[in-house]
């Protein structure tokens, strides 16, 4: 049953349809590319985004190897299988007990090779919107700029869960903001680095944005709770 669930959820995932816009593009901009434009990120960099995005970026940013640090929980479990599915190069470990050991092997393999490492940043339990100091140590570490991400999904629904998760429909289009790749001095300009890109969202004339669908319903206990797929920026623990 575990694996035909989780089947279902990734074939879910694979229907989205994705698109590209640049955080350089401004409220007007080009139309968004199908195809993700590899100038977007640096061969190194530490990927961004608000734990409400997650299940889209999983499928957004997927089969390019990025690296992803996941706890060792039941629910990590099947987060750290939802990854692997989709390429990621999942690592397990945890951050609650007040080791940041997962995290700095999480450096270490950026700094071994070329690649890219994401982050929720308010994960993995919030405050919703509130980033963590462990997307700025990991950069530094790392010697990695960070590129903050925003996430557009038109035709969706939002999970009455904490950090009121976005479920995009199946066979809908979701589109992926890509900001300017910088190094971070604190958590303030990473804040404020992701407001912009939400405004620029706000702004943008779009016509493949046709509506949006909120459950306004409370959702039974544990469903609302979908395991973190992508490490968090707390320096301690990635995905519940």
């Amino acid at each position: 049953m575990r694996s035909l669930l989780l089947g279902l959820a990734c074939l879910w995932l694979r229907t989205l349809r994705v698109r590209w816009v640049s955080g350089t593009d401004g409220a007007a901009g080009s139309p968004p590319d199908r195809k993700f434009p590899e100038s977007f990120l640096p061969q190194r960099a530490v990927i961004l985004l608000w734990h409400e995005h997650l299940p889209s970026c999983i499928r957004a940013f997927s089969q390019r190897g990025i690296h992803v640090l996941i706890s060792r929980s039941a629910d990590g479990a099947w987060a750290a299988d939802a990854c692997q599915r989709f390429g990621y190069r999942v690592h397990r470990g945890s951050s609650s007990r007040g080791s940041m050991g997962g995290l700095r092997a999480l450096a270490r393999e950026m700094e071994e090779g070329t690649g890219c490492a994401g982050m929720a940043l308010d994960g993995p339990r919030g405050p919703r919107h509130v980033p963590k100091a462990g997307s700025v140590w990991l950069a530094e570490f790392a010697r990695a700029p960070v590129v903050p991400v925003w996430v557009e999904a038109p035709v969706s629904i939002r999970l009455q869960s904490w950090d009121r998760c976005v479920i995009p429909l199946p066979f809908s289009k979701v589109i992926v903001r890509v900001g300017v790749p910088f190094h971070p001095g604190s958590v303030e300009e990473i804040a404020e680095a992701m407001e912009r890109l939400e405004k620029q969202g706000e702004l943008r004339e779009n016509p493949v944005m046709v509506g949006h669908f909120n459950a306004r319903r409370e959702i039974p206990s544990g469903v609302g709770r979908a395991a973190p797929l992508a490490p968090t920026a707390s320096g301690e623990k990635i995905e519940e």
